[in-house]
């Protein structure tokens, strides 16, 4: 029985280990990051506050034109700020019903703290006691891994990857106002197409947009080399790509597959003659006939020469 008891109760430790080490990659929506600057009790002011957030701040996405929305309410020590994200291939309903989600889902998964990270594919939610809208910085930042590898050489890959999310990194910047873009590029017969999104908040200006982006898609090689699908999010700029459609409508930009690599150089040629089957054997036999004739015409030719020396001195 003892026996029986420690067997469960050692399968019951591996599976909860197992279940603490699944890495954030392989977990679904929502995922959070729970800041650190401090928490607030039930019913405080600060709760109040968050919850006045939450009541206007998804109608606030929703009806703005880039599905894009701020907001503070307070004063020190209570005062909270609040940025929603919604994706720009979304539309206004779907915006509002996420963030609207967001709230409460931030509000349970990081129980009575201060600053609270949420994000789903639809849409992200941030608020904080920290005046974190006044700057650019691209905080809370997550990273996630599609566990499955690319068959095809990873440089390769990464490379064609990192061509994608810079066109339309430059797209989305210059060219967007909601800071939004999709593209699609030609790959191999493995993965015939490459589909990537990038994302800025629409208060950002091209420069800024760029240079954030920039930076996470610089991570690429570093955070999801090899991968066939991968995200990185933050609270100021995403980017995701896939080889499989992942996002709505056409993309905005296509690109060409990638030029094939070089051939290798063809096999040296080997141009040492080679020998003909029998070709001693006769080069012998000729030699053989040929010698003694020779031999024979010089000691005749030695006859010859004799004879007329003599002859020509009976003459004397």
């Amino acid at each position: 029985m003892a026996t029986r008891h420690g067997t469960f109760y050692r399968l019951a430790a591996t599976i909860l280990i197992a279940f603490l080490l699944t890495p954030l990659t392989a977990a679904q929506p929502p995922w959070q990051i729970c800041g650190k600057s401090g928490n607030y009790a039930a019913n405080d002011t600060y709760q109040s506050n968050i919850r006045q957030l939450s009541a206007t701040l998804p109608k606030n996405a929703s009806a703005s034109r880039t599905l894009f929305a701020t907001g503070s309410i307070g004063s020190l020590p209570d005062i909270a700020y609040a940025l929603a994200l919604c994706r720009g291939d979304g539309n206004a309903s779907a915006c509002e019903a996420c963030v609207t989600t967001a709230f409460q889902d931030a509000q349970q998964l990081c129980a009575f703290n201060k600053d609270a990270t949420v994000i789903y594919d639809p849409c992200y939610l941030r608020f904080s006691n920290q005046n974190f809208l006044a700057t650019t910085s691209n905080d809370n930042l997550i990273i996630l891994k599609n566990s499955q590898s690319v068959s095809s050489p990873v440089d390769v890959f990464d490379a064609a990857v990192q061509t994608l999310l810079n066109a339309t990194g430059d797209y989305a910047a210059a060219n967007s106002s909601r800071r939004f873009a999709t593209g699609e590029e030609g790959f191999d017969t493995t993965n015939p197409t490459i589909y990537g999104l990038v994302q800025c908040t629409p208060d950002m200006s091209p420069a800024d947009c760029r240079s954030c982006l920039g930076d996470i898609i610089t991570q690429m090689p570093r955070d999801l080399s090899g991968s066939i699908g991968g995200r990185l999010i933050g609270v100021r700029c995403n980017f995701r790509y896939e080889v499989v459609p992942f996002f709505s409508g056409s993309p905005t930009l296509r690109l060409p597959a990638p030029p094939a690599p070089p051939a290798p150089p063809p096999a040296p040629v080997n141009v040492t003659p080679t020998a003909t089957p029998g070709a001693g054997k006769s080069a012998n036999n000729v030699l053989a006939i040929v010698l003694p004739i020779i031999a024979a015409i010089l000691a005749i030719s030695t006859v010859c020469l004799c004879y007329l020396r003599r002859r020509r001195r009976r003459r004397h």
